[in-house]
């Protein structure tokens, strides 16, 4: 209940930073993915359209945006284009309400999991939480980057409560696949690489496995037509030359190479902490995630996707590097009254 009260409290404070995100997504402003006609098919409106693939098996995500459409009015903007339809308006608001708070809810639960999880301060809860709300700004802001990055907290706050974590993982798959993705790949590492974790996290491994598995299977059997290219082998080659030439010009640097780069120092400088946390969720073995998922999106994505891919994988890494930053404030604050008195 108290999280819940924090989520009003912080929508309120911060919801100038929803009509931010409703204006990007309005007049179009940043390449995003655009769900709106997505949620009207939802919901059975004349104007709604089934997308194509992969975004069309993201249909939790709209059930998700629903009680927001149902709740909010069409929001005008000054100079908002007139071709758009009352209907698109409506879902677009619904979108961006959807993504703002769950921005605002993966923080909190980077928070929960920092304090009540990982035995640590109520400043260093509130520390991780603002690195996760300024990491969230990596990804889609603007379309449901933010929801998935919260779903990624929410299954590690998981991996440790085996049916929990087990049901949550499968149902993920149509949520958002790199929910599953990502989580598996955790997994595989941990599991594998060491021994107490294999004997710990061996069925929520297998889970996340038969999660992909499913995920592969659900594209393969109903087959919605689109990005033809990431499920025929015979393109990996083609397209992992066309990312590398892209990631070496001026906007690929900004929006792949750049993450990847801050992810990693945030990963390095916390796997310091890592090991020594409680709880056992972390690990200094999490940032070979990293280099996993940089592979999956030169062979899986086109162009400039890497970054707010590989950026998924940050609540792994939020928590350790405020733990290991922790020791450097604690000593800053121990010396600063003794300045004050000489």
């Amino acid at each position: 209940m108290r999280g819940v009260l924090w989520l009003a409290g912080l929508s309120v404070l911060m919801h100038p930073v929803f009509f931010f995100i409703y204006r990007l997504s309005i007049f179009n402003t940043v390449p995003r993915d655009d769900y709106a006609h997505f949620l009207l098919w939802t919901v059975g409106h004349a104007e709604g359209v089934l997308p194509d693939s992969p975004y069309a098996y993201r249909v939790l995500s709209m059930v998700l945006a629903i009680p927001f459409y149902w709740v909010l009015p069409g929001l005008g903007l000054t100079n908002m284009p007139e071709a758009l339809s009352p209907a698109y308006v409506r879902a677009t608001a619904a979108l961006s309400a959807l993504a703002f708070v769950a921005w605002i809810a993966g923080a909190l639960l980077i928070h929960f999991i920092a304090v009540a999880r990982c035995g640590m301060s109520r400043r260093d809860g509130a520390l991780a939480a603002a690195l996760m709300l300024a990491v969230g700004l990596f990804g889609q802001i603007a379309a449901i980057d933010t929801l998935t990055f919260a779903l990624v907290a929410l299954g590690i706050a998981l991996a440790d409560r085996r049916g929990w974590f087990i049901a949550f993982v499968l149902i993920s798959v149509v949520l958002n696949e790199k929910i599953a993705l990502v989580l598996a790949i955790w997994l595989t590492v941990r599991c594998v690489l060491n021994r107490e974790d294999r004997r710990a996290l061996l069925p929520q491994w297998g889970a996340a496995l038969v999660a992909l598995v499913v995920y592969v299977a659900l594209i393969r059997i109903v087959a919605v037509p689109g990005n033809s290219y990431q499920v025929d082998p015979g393109n990996y080659v083609a397209t992992v030359f066309e990312n590398l030439r892209a990631y070496a010009s001026l906007r690929g640097m900004i929006l792949n190479v750049v993450p990847v780069a801050i992810l990693l120092a945030i990963a390095g400088f916390g796997g310091r902490a890592a090991g020594r946390m409680q709880g056992g969720l972390f690990s200094r073995l999490d940032i070979l995630v990293i280099p996993i998922l940089i592979v999956v999106a030169l062979v899986l994505t086109q162009l400039f996707q890497a970054g707010r891919i590989v950026m998924h994988a940050a609540p792994l890494f939020a928590i350790p590097f405020v733990a290991a930053l922790g020791p450097w404030l604690d000593a800053g604050a121990a010396r600063r009254p003794a300045r004050a008195g000489s």
